[in-house]
């Protein structure tokens, strides 16, 4: 062996090493994205259409610094799903800066692997969220039906209006002829009674 082999030997021995951890890796990387696929189908079938995002990893030093890794559930290019994101900036000026977000399998490896610890959390945020949101929705929908009864009170009340008969006024022509006596008279009485123009 020469002393250029002895020289590349370590670092054959490590390539070779690292051939068959990347094997193992990407073995392993792939049984997460389908085991995290199999949880995303299920909350698709939920059907909550909510977005919650919670933070699972903190760089930021000051108070007033922002430097979160999060991990949340959002629509991503139309798609719903476990999600991942970097957000950072500063709370004194109300900047904030967003990396992503991506669907999870399609965010960064390193990213997914300490994002795993998150899903939990997610999870439970989605359920608070999911009681919130009906809460509201049961408010305003007592809001609306209050706000249509009225307004139906109102339309029934004019379409009654509209449709009943308009009062007449009292005739003020004189009628024809003498009053009628409403007294019955015999044929006698009725010759007996003097002709108009008779002196």
């Amino acid at each position: 062996m020469t002393s250029s082999d002895q020289k590349f030997e370590p670092v054959q021995v490590h390539f070779r090493a690292l051939s068959l951890l990347a094997t193992s890796l990407n073995e392993a990387s792939d049984e997460l994205t389908k085991v995290v696929g199999i949880l995303d189908e299920a909350l698709k079938k939920l059907n909550v259409g909510l977005t919650v995002w919670v933070a699972y990893a903190h760089r930021g030093v000051e108070d007033w610094e922002v430097d979160d890794d999060e991990i949340g559930y959002s629509k991503v290019n139309g798609k719903w799903g476990l999600a991942l994101r970097r957000i950072w900036g500063d709370t004194r000026d109300g900047a904030d800066n967003i990396e992503g977000p991506w669907l999870f399998n399609d965010a960064p490896r390193e990213m997914r692997l300490k994002s795993v610890d998150g899903i939990p959390k997610v999870i439970e945020e989605l359920g608070k969220e999911a009681f919130a949101t009906t809460k509201r929705v049961q408010e305003k929908t007592e809001q609306v039906r209050a706000l249509a009864g009225a307004i139906g009170q109102v339309a029934n009340a004019e379409k009654i209006q509209s449709t009943s008969p308009a009062p007449t006024a009292p005739s003020s022509r004189i009628p024809f002829g003498p009053p009628r006596n409403t007294k019955k008279m015999s044929l006698r009485d009725l010759m007996a009674m003097p002709k108009e123009g008779a002196k």
